[in-house]
């Protein structure tokens, strides 16, 4: 049976913090931003010092309140008024249990947040999700296949052309 549970009672939540990507040099971590296209990435850039680079998996809203899940490395845009929030799991979680998060935060807050009431983490502690999500294990009955089927695209994805050759020119 699920219940309602707060966002800060399951993941701890953390502000981006990076400049903007005309600020960075060509590299293999991928740059994530509001764009709701391609998972958020815009671009491969080589992290600055100072900047706050979250290893996944993790879950990042958007200052537009858009949910994306992240199994590696990324840096979230973290300047302005389209500042990304980091969401860890506390405890470990399972890929699926992300990805049911991060939809379940899209179609329970998105319609929250806009250019004129953007995301933050006082947003967002305190709003609610059903917890355990209801629909997790029937959706995910062949967990092996799907898993599987994920890791191929998260591979196709890091194997793409333009993440080889930012790779390579970090190396």
């Amino acid at each position: 049976m699920s219940s309602r549970k707060r966002l800060d009672a399951i993941f701890s939540l953390t502000a981006a913090r990076s400049a903007g990507i005309d600020s960075y040099e060509s590299g293999s971590v991928p740059f994530v931003t509001s764009a709701e296209d391609n998972n958020g990435v815009v671009g491969y850039v080589k992290p600055l010092d100072g900047d706050l680079v979250f290893e996944g998996p993790s879950i990042a809203i958007s200052g537009l309140g858009h949910a994306t899940v992240h199994l590696r490395q990324f840096l979230p845009k973290g300047n302005g008024g389209d500042s990304l929030t980091v969401l860890t799991p506390r405890s470990p979680r399972r890929v699926e249990e992300l990805v049911a998060a991060a939809a379940a935060f899209n179609a329970t807050h998105k319609w929250r947040f806009s250019f004129g009431r953007k995301c933050s983490v006082g947003r967002l502690e305190q709003l609610e999700l059903e917890w355990p999500l209801p629909s997790v294990a029937p959706t995910w009955r062949n967990e092996t296949a799907v898993l599987k089927h994920l890791q191929d695209i998260v591979s196709v994805c890091l194997d793409s052309p333009t993440t080889r050759a930012a790779t390579e020119r970090d190396n």
